[in-house]
């Protein structure tokens, strides 16, 4: 999840698995300069996805949080130790990565491939503008998709049409949440369909 939830209900619409229509959870858009939460941190990790409002909330976190950097780069390093082992050791060829950020260098689907050119990854995250990145990036890379979806509704990301036609449920699917948690502000907690 790379961006903050805005304000809105946090549980589904009445009678659906769908998230309730509310705000954007975009923290920018198109044309806009805010700072991103998944460009932020793209930026940490030394990343060219970023714009100058980024870079600048990049430094001022660096400056609050000194480790901040250092912990971008040690969450990356666990995501790809991961990955590696569950691709390679353990043989898990799907994989499911919720709150996503961008798709940039050493990312799952890379790390994936090297153990298993067939392997098959979701990459899903509540930011609409990172998935349009994501899907930009993605282009080029079959069995590889990016929805927009957010990790307090996993029934909704599970029953997406283009999720249940790349991800076979029958066979083991790794999910990944790494650094996300701490990026869902709840004011009440979440319903978690069943």
């Amino acid at each position: 999840m790379s961006a903050f939830p805005g304000p809105g209900p946090l549980s589904p619409a009445p009678g659906t698995n769908e998230p309730a229509a509310g705000p954007a959870l975009a923290l920018s858009g198109p044309g806009q300069a805010a700072p991103n939460v998944a460009r932020i941190y793209d930026t940490l990790l030394g990343g060219k996805d970023n714009l100058a409002a980024d870079r600048q909330a990049a430094r001022d976190l660096a400056a609050a949080v000194p480790g901040a950097a250092r912990a971008a780069r040690d969450n990356r390093a666990f995501l790809g130790r991961a990955v590696r082992f569950l691709a390679a050791d353990a043989g898990i060829t799907q994989f499911i990565d919720i709150g996503t950020g961008l798709p940039t260098r050493g990312h799952v689907h890379q790390i994936a491939r090297a153990a298993d050119p067939a392997a098959r990854v979701v990459y899903a995250d509540n930011d609409p503008v990172v998935v349009a990145h994501a899907r930009a990036l993605l282009a080029d890379a079959p069995h590889v998709i990016a929805v927009e979806a957010d990790v307090r509704f996993p029934r909704h990301l599970l029953t997406l049409p283009a999720v249940r036609e790349l991800i076979n449920f029958d066979e083991p699917v790794a999910v990944l949440l790494v650094a996300v948690l701490h990026l869902c502000a709840m004011r009440r907690p979440a319903v978690f369909p069943v």
